[in-house]
C-alpha cells in the first residue's frame, strides 16, 4: 500500500498501488514508475555469469581505498570517471580474460597449474578470500585463488610499474603474490 503525505505528487509519496505503479523518493527526487516483477532466472548460463561476476567482484572489492595499488591506478588515471575501482577492474577483468564460460575453464586451469599454486592460495588467505559457488551454474565454482591471479594479471597488462608487475605473471612466486597482498592491502 502506497503511503502518502500531502496531495499525491506534491511533497512525499511511498510504497506500491495494486500491481502498477511505485512511488519512491531517489536522489530527493520523488519519483513514480511503473512496477515490474523482478526476474530472477536461475539458468546455467546465468549462474555461470553469477559465478564469474561474483568471484571477481569479492576479490575486487578486497583492494583497499588507500592502498598503494589503488593509488597507482588513481595516478595512472584509468578509473573512468562515473566508477569505482572494483567496476572498473571487475569489468576489465570480464571483458578482457572472461568473456566466455570456456574462458574461464582456461583460467582457472592456469591457476591450478601455476608454479606458485599453493603460494597463490596462501596470499588469497591473507585477503580472506573465499570460493564462490551456485548450485544452479554449471562451471566449477570460483576458486580463492582466481581472483587474486586475475587481478596479478590485470596489474601486469595495465601495466603498472615496478615489481612484481615487470614480472611475467608465469614466473610469480609466493613472495610475488605476497607482495601483491601488501599493495592492495591499506598502504
Amino acid at each position: 500500500m502506497a503511503k502518502v503525505n500531502s496531495p499525491l505528487n506534491s511533497f512525499n509519496a511511498s510504497g506500491k498501488i495494486a500491481d502498477s505503479l511505485v512511488f519512491f523518493s531517489w536522489k530527493g527526487i520523488n519519483v513514480v514508475r511503473r512496477w515490474l516483477k523482478p526476474a530472477n532466472p536461475k539458468s546455467n548460463d546465468q549462474g555461470d555469469r553469477r559465478i564469474m561476476a561474483g568471484g571477481t567482484g569479492r576479490a575486487a572489492g578486497k583492494i583497499g581505498v588507500d592502498s598503494a595499488f589503488h593509488k597507482d591506478l588513481k595516478d595512472l588515471e584509468l578509473i573512468p570517471g562515473g566508477q569505482t575501482k572494483q567496476s572498473y577492474i571487475v569489468k576489465y577483468i570480464l571483458d578482457n580474460y572472461l568473456a566466455l564460460a570456456s574462458n574461464y575453464s582456461v583460467e582457472l586451469a592456469a591457476v591450478k597449474a601455476h608454479s606458485a599454486s599453493v603460494g597463490l592460495g596462501c596470499a588469497a588467505d591473507e585477503l580472506s578470500l573465499l570460493e564462490f559457488d551456485l548450485d544452479y551454474a554449471v562451471i566449477d565454482p570460483y576458486d580463492k585463488r582466481l581472483g587474486l591471479y586475475l587481478i596479478a594479471k590485470f596489474a601486469t597488462d595495465i601495466p603498472l610499474t615496478g615489481s612484481p608487475y615487470s614480472i611475467a605473471l608465469a614466473s610469480w612466486t609466493k613472495t610475488d603474490f605476497m607482495s601483491l597482498v601488501s599493495d592492495l592491502e591499506k598502504a
